[in-house]
């Protein structure tokens, strides 16, 4: 079933339980939507600020063109600077308003670029018999149902969130169950402070984190003495540069493996540039390539206990 965006936009949660390609297809019309969002926001940003400069140019303006006519003239049209200055402060206003509301539209794009570079890798190794389940959370992080306390630490008044924005499940061919799953956790902070002259300010404050754990569901005939490998599979693990390991855990039927990424990450990183100088810039970390190097590093796990399983002189392939 494609995609209402209707629907969507009542929640900003997208589910799904279909093959990759209608998902697929489904990401590109919230692209599509997500686009069009944009726009109209940068529309609505520009207008604000042209009317609010038109609130002070076209009273200058209009005050000018009034003191030119003669003295009947002037006393009808003496307030029409003003009036006209001051509705287009208010319309100006209102347009930032209405701009400042439709800030849950503009969905992180980095979220349906994620999800869409991974299965788009994933897609040629997938069960083409099974579908996808797929959990898409595209609110804001700092949405009120995403709070999950609001302690107070020394003079700081926080709010702390945490946003699981992300749920996808699949069965590649061999007949391995996959699990993806991303978690933001996001602190907002704020307090209030009095300047020398006397007058209060709040200063605020956001860090976050985002958690990325890929895991694999196996059948234990098929890979036995798996459970006996959490000491050595932290050898297996690979990620890139700047990417933490969080936490890996090996079982009798399933192992799963999490990555710590920075507030700034990308869904895919773009070929870097270089400046003149030759230097080039550092590169944000790159949550498509930590997920495929996770699980990557997770079948090499599962070789190690086919190889270990083989009889001697024959090795099993994974």
């Amino acid at each position: 079933m494609a995609l209402d965006p209707s629907a969507f936009q009542k929640t900003y949660v997208y589910e799904a339980r279909a093959p990759v390609s209608e998902v697929l297809a489904d990401l590109k019309t919230l692209e599509a939507l997500d686009a069009r969002v944009e726009q109209k926001r940068r529309r609505l940003w520009i207008a604000a600020w042209s009317l609010m400069a038109f609130s002070i140019g076209g009273w200058a303006l209009l005050s000018a063109v009034v003191v030119q006519l003669s003295y009947a003239q002037q006393d009808a049209l003496a307030g029409l600077p003003f009036l006209v200055g001051v509705a287009s402060f208010v319309a100006g206003i209102t347009l930032f308003i209405i701009r400042s509301l439709s800030r849950s539209a503009d969905v992180d794009n980095r979220r349906y670029g994620l999800l869409s570079t991974l299965l788009q890798r994933f897609q040629v190794d997938l069960d083409v018999n099974a579908p996808v389940d797929v959990k898409l959370d595209l609110a804001p992080a700092d949405e009120a149902r995403k709070c999950v306390g609001k302690p107070k630490r020394g003079r700081w008044d926080c709010e702390d969130f945490t946003d699981a924005w992300l749920s996808l499940h699949g069965r590649f061919a061999d007949g391995t169950h996959l699990h993806l799953s991303a978690v933001e956790h996001l602190q907002k902070r704020k307090r209030y402070g009095r300047s020398r002259s006397g007058k209060t300010k709040v200063k605020t404050k956001r860090k976050g984190k985002t958690l990325l754990q890929v895991g694999l569901r196996v059948k234990p005939e098929r890979f036995p003495g798996l459970a006996g490998l959490g000491a050595n599979a932290k050898r297996a693990a690979r990620l890139p540069p700047g990417v933490a390991l969080s936490k890996l855990d090996v079982a009798e039927d399933r192992l799963s493996m999490r990555a710590l990424l920075a507030q700034d990450w990308v869904a895919r990183t773009p070929k870097p540039v270089a400046d003149k100088n030759g230097r080039r810039p550092p590169a944000s970390q790159d949550a498509s390539r930590a997920a495929t190097m996770m699980l990557l590093s997770l079948y090499q796990v599962l070789g190690t206990t086919r190889r270990r399983s083989a009889p001697p002189g024959r090795q099993q392939p994974v």
